[in-house]
């Protein structure tokens, strides 16, 4: 960290020198973009304009259009703060912080990590949690590059927020690169064909844009579990999906030098292709072996 005279103190990258400033305490770590993608703007935008009415629309919201009890988010804060067990706990989203605050108390030894990617949502926030005595730090990031080392986190929650990413995907992935093994993955997502009601809200939202990536709990839960997650578990109240799952243990891979938006296939990629030049490497042992082994080979070139 640099401080300069008159200014704001900022973090300086050792390797590329890109300053990012801290403000009010919370460092924006959002990497400037020549291009921004596509919809990150407006999302960005309409998170500014509903932080200050959210923590009182949302859960009228929940309860009479979604038909879910807002204590249901607290409750699975709790679970997920538990499982945590004095690690490193990140919410990410983390809004106005109205489900964890509830649930945050000084006597928890873990550190709690929020990202979000609006300032008004991440002061809000920081208002509310600083009532709690608990160690915590806020952070302006991307979910799709989430600036932490990988396999650092053991519990993430991420309540109402697969539904408002424009790139799911690779906000799935970047969650399971920063897990540890059998890290806890927890979270909450509007869903379709559970209510009438719902679901004529819900068509409304997503023909202006507001949430473009709503679908039904299936094709949520098998988004889930092609990011490498396993022990998926569901509950649906109104149209409020619940979910819990964990990183899987059994990956060769070493985590913990991943850069943020490394994905996973790259590296599954590389080995096949270094598995392909060693059984390249022998072809007098398989024209030797007849049919059989000439059977042999060619599975294992596959």
């Amino acid at each position: 960290m640099t401080l300069g005279s008159g200014r704001r103190p900022d973090l300086v990258c050792q390797s590329c020198q890109t300053r990012y400033p801290i403000v009010d305490g919370i460092p924006d770590l959002v990497a400037p973009e020549a291009t921004p993608a596509p919809g990150s703007y407006r999302t960005e935008t309409l998170a500014n304009v509903i932080a200050g009415v959210y923590d009182f629309v949302a859960p009228v919201m929940s309860m009479a259009i979604w038909r879910c009890s807002p204590l249901r988010y607290v409750d699975h804060e709790n679970r997920a703060l538990g499982r945590a067990r004095g690690g490193v706990y990140l919410e990410a989203p983390i809004g106005t912080g109205v489900a964890l605050a509830p649930s945050l108390a000084s006597y928890h030894d873990g550190l709690v990590l929020g990202i979000d990617k609006s300032w008004k949502m991440l002061a809000r926030a920081k208002k509310r949690l600083e009532k709690s005595g608990a160690r915590f730090q806020l952070i302006r990031a991307d979910v799709n590059a989430i600036p932490l080392k990988g396999g650092v986190v053991r519990s993430l929650q991420s309540l109402n927020g697969l539904h408002g990413f424009t790139d799911r995907v690779g906000a799935l992935a970047e969650f399971h690169r920063c897990l540890e093994p059998g890290g806890y993955f927890s979270g909450s997502t509007l869903v379709r064909a559970q209510t009438d009601m719902a679901d004529a809200v819900l068509e409304r939202y997503e023909r202006y844009g507001i949430y473009p990536m709503l679908r039904s709990p299936e094709f949520l839960l098998q988004e889930v579990g092609a990011a490498d997650f396993d022990r998926l578990h569901f509950e649906t109240h109104g149209a409020v999906m619940f979910f819990s799952a964990e990183r899987t243990r059994a990956d060769d891979d070493r985590t913990s030098g991943d850069e943020p938006g490394t994905s996973k296939a790259a590296k599954t990629g590389k080995k096949k292709t270094s598995s392909k030049k060693k059984s390249s490497s022998k072809p007098k042992k398989r024209a030797s072996g007849g049919k059989k082994g000439a059977s042999k080979s060619s599975r294992q070139a596959g």
